[in-house]
């Protein structure tokens, strides 16, 4: 019967650290749309990869300012949800295996 209540409350403990990363993975997704919307855009349309209209490919401009600010925050907010997204999957697994081992 302890080992029992011990297992529930570990997988309790479990639950509660995904539901946090998957708390924080929702407020960096939200950073990220935003920081993506004030971003600076650098072609006219979002179309012109497609037919190859992109006249800044060999141009010779830095960021500078808020511009390269915002890119440094999209880049560390990219790199924090991705590590989160691996944690929820290992903790989940982790979890799953020791339900499927009692």
């Amino acid at each position: 019967m302890v080992e029992l209540f011990a297992s529930t409350s570990e997988r309790l403990l479990g639950n509660r650290i995904i539901f946090a990363f998957e708390i924080l993975a929702l407020i960096i997704s939200v950073l990220m749309i935003t920081v993506g919307m004030i971003q600076n855009k650098t072609s006219q349309t979002g179309l012109s990869a497609l037919n190859g209209g992109n006249d800044e490919l060999f141009s010779n401009s830095k960021e500078r300012g808020l511009d390269k600010t915002l890119s440094i925050w999209m880049f560390s907010l990219g790199i924090i949800i991705f590590v989160s997204t691996i944690v929820i999957g290992i903790i989940t697994n982790v979890l799953l295996a020791e339900a499927a081992a009692s």
